[in-house]
């Protein structure tokens, strides 16, 4: 029997932990600092969108699991997921962008999706009145897609889990990580001292933390998610779709407007934007930088001036545990019994779902996958 403990309980940890409790052999147990679902995962945006940049288009197939998988949930859970079809409509400035979008499309409909390919700005309009055309190329629309509640997703993959007999220690801190001889033994936590055959690094924004506990300094870094929320003066006549920028994007957020820097646009040299920081000492509100706020009003003015006069209602900052080239890492640590599932980049809630299926197929059964070659720590060498 494999006595294997998960570090952490956000949208990561829990679907690995639901994965793992489908197959035999295995006793489980996560380790969430706070509350299942907290962290990194609660302040995700938690867009299921096909056509976007913020994953090369060798993991589409990723995109398209990610969005079923959600989907389903929410239809088998009477809603809780929270899932709302609002539709995506990608903006792309530069003739270089719109040839990305129109292949974006061509997958989309490969894969039984409807999608639209736009190469007259003017009828990007068609999606979103407000916006301003100029100086764009076109874009693409997809009707089928949306957004969730990644907490919710978090929640029901525990509750699954623990429905499998996977046990969930919440509010207990991993302390040390026991090794016997170099290989992982157990761990120690403010709720007891477990033996374990394996561990898992789970833990977001904390994986730096957690992989010093048995010696590795991790290759990785944070950058700053910061989110505006935008409350409208008067309703509008259509449905506000997500609205996707190379630099930015937005979605709705019940009758306001959630807006946040893209990751991929952030400047990894630039240290108000890219660090190694301490995630405890994040505010549950607030906390974005004046520059973010400048970078917000200068895109709103090119792109969407109606929301310069909308009311700021809320805000607030979380970290995103990325790696250089902007994948995760999931795998083999080189300490024997430690593994990574670590380094998402922004994208855990998009790659969460096979994740967890390709990582405890890779534990019970020695099962390998392509992805787990892409993502491998060796790459960093």
């Amino acid at each position: 029997m494999n006595k294997i403990g998960i570090i952490g309980g956000g949208i990561i940890g829990t679907s690995i932990a639901y994965h793992l409790s489908k197959l035999e052999g295995v006793e489980v147990i996560i380790f969430e600092k706070n509350q299942i679902g907290s962290g990194t995962t609660a302040k995700s945006a938690g867009t299921l969108c096909l056509i976007d940049d913020s994953l090369p288009d060798e993991f589409f197939e990723q995109r398209v699991t990610c969005l079923k998988t959600y989907k389903k949930m929410d239809e088998e859970t009477d809603g809780e997921v929270e899932f709302v079809k609002s539709g995506t409509l990608v903006v792309s400035p530069t003739e270089e962008e719109l040839k990305r979008a129109k292949k974006h499309v061509e997958l989309s409909r490969k894969h039984g999706f409807s999608a639209e390919f736009i190469d007259d700005p003017q009828r990007l309009l068609d999606y979103l009145p407000d916006l301003t055309p100029e100086g764009t190329s076109g874009g693409a629309w997809t009707a089928e897609d949306g957004y969730n509640n990644p907490t919710a997703a978090s929640i029901i993959y525990a509750r699954r889990a623990r429905e499998n007999d996977i046990k969930i220690l919440t509010h207990s801190r991993v302390n040390k990580i026991v090794l016997k001889k170099g290989e992982v033994s157990g761990v120690e936590t403010s709720k007891g001292n477990f033996d374990l055959d394996i561990v898992i690094n789970a833990a977001g924004p904390w994986a730096n933390e957690i992989g010093k506990m048995v010696g590795l300094d991790l290759p990785l870094f944070h950058t700053k998610a910061e989110v505006f929320i935008l409350k409208l003066d008067r309703p509008l006549s259509y449905d506000f779709p997500i609205l996707k920028f190379p630099t930015w994007y937005a979605r709705p957020e019940g009758k306001s407007i959630f807006v946040c820097k893209s990751h991929m646009a952030m400047e990894h040299e630039n240290p108000m934007e890219a660090g190694v920081w301490d995630p405890d000492e994040l505010p549950l509100s607030g906390g974005t930088e004046e520059y973010f706020f400048d970078f917000l009003t200068e895109r709103l003015s090119e792109s969407l001036p109606l929301l310069l006069d909308a009311q700021l209602v809320n805000d607030w900052l979380g970290y995103r545990s990325v790696t250089r080239d902007k994948l995760p890492i999931v795998g083999e640590s080189g300490v024997p019994g430690f593994l990574l599932a670590v380094g998402w980049s922004g994208n855990g809630v998009i790659l969460a779902p096979d994740t967890g299926r390709i990582l405890s197929n890779y534990i019970l059964k020695g099962d390998s996958d392509p992805l787990l070659e892409k993502f491998e720590l060796g790459r960093f060498k």
